[in-house]
């Protein structure tokens, strides 16, 4: 497990690519549930409401993995689904856990809540480091540039977050 760890975390370094896993269902399923995990954790963290918990549990991870695949589809590569998906989710959950909520338990020791300057640059740094990390391992998936990469990582975020305000103004 701490080899697939270190390929996670060179992918997030841009020294691998997806295509240094295996395809394999085992370590989709572990990338997925790590993923899920990580999320639980930063919901936990966070005291996120019953509809962020719906997004992020329920919507977030099946939408994700949807994109990858149809990506891949429309590129025609679906045969690199699982090592694609499982780089996706490996490095989301690398991310969360060794960035984003590290950096979110400092802001809330300092005080620092989403209106705060210095939170919302945190936040589109984070944004700058999804949308490359992702973007590249589409980029590397598909066979595209890493322009269209960082494209429909940005475009992913931006539908997920949409998602997660209608289910909030829904939710209260």
């Amino acid at each position: 497990m701490i080899a697939f760890l270190k390929v996670f975390l060179d992918i997030v370094l841009w020294r691998r690519g997806p295509q240094d896993l295996p395809a394999s269902p085992l370590l989709f399923r572990l990338a997925l549930a790590a993923y899920v995990a990580v999320s639980v954790v930063q919901l936990l963290v966070l005291r996120e409401s019953a509809a962020t918990w719906a997004v992020f549990l329920l919507i977030d991870p099946p939408l994700l993995t949807g994109c990858v695949w149809l990506v891949l589809r429309l590129y025609r590569h679906p045969e690199r689904f699982l090592q694609t998906a499982s780089a996706v989710l490996g490095t989301g959950s690398l991310l969360g856990l060794l960035l984003y909520l590290p950096l979110q338990l400092l802001l809330g020791a300092l005080g620092r809540g989403p209106d705060a300057g210095l939170y919302q640059v945190a936040a589109l740094l984070l944004l700058v480091v999804f949308a490359l990390v992702t973007g590249r391992i589409l980029k590397l998936g598909a066979e595209s540039s890493l322009a269209t990469g960082v494209g429909i990582a940005l475009g992913y975020f931006f539908l997920i977050n949409l998602i997660l305000s209608v289910a909030q103004s829904a939710g209260g």
